[in-house]
């Protein structure tokens, strides 16, 4: 069954284009549906107001199915993203490079699965695994 895949990554500061790559080639190889594909783009706000960006960001939420966050850095945004799927009831992935102190909020969110990568070649795998 294809799904709708909300991919939330660090947009403003520590932004990982490549591991942002990485995880979307994973979405769209596993069949689902990439539905944030903004956060690809070099521009990812596409020229909208702070209140646009919240709106786009949060009905793509509310219209996903799974989000698979990448919760290697901290990102106000993500997990903004991370509890709003949560509280709505949405699967929720999240993934993060090994050796990462990674918050108690996202070890303790109840039915979450957590992934951790080493390189590249590991996340593809993992998360493969967890979207087939």
């Amino acid at each position: 069954m294809v799904k709708k895949v909300y991919l939330s990554v660090p947009i403003i500061a520590n932004r990982d284009t490549r591991t942002a790559l990485e995880i979307a080639g994973v979405i769209r190889s596993t069949g689902h549906e990439l539905i944030s594909t903004w956060v690809l783009k070099e521009d990812p706000n596409g020229g909208l107001t702070e209140t646009g960006v919240f709106e786009r960001d949060t009905n793509g939420v509310r219209g996903c199915d799974i989000i698979v966050a990448d919760v290697s850095t901290p990102s106000l945004g993500v997990g903004m993203e991370v509890m709003l799927a949560h509280t709505l009831g949405k699967g929720v992935i999240c993934v993060y490079r090994q050796g990462t102190r990674l918050s108690w909020m996202v070890k303790g969110l109840p039915g979450a699965v957590l992934i951790e990568f080493k390189d590249g070649r590991d996340l593809r795998e993992k998360l493969s695994m967890k979207l087939s």
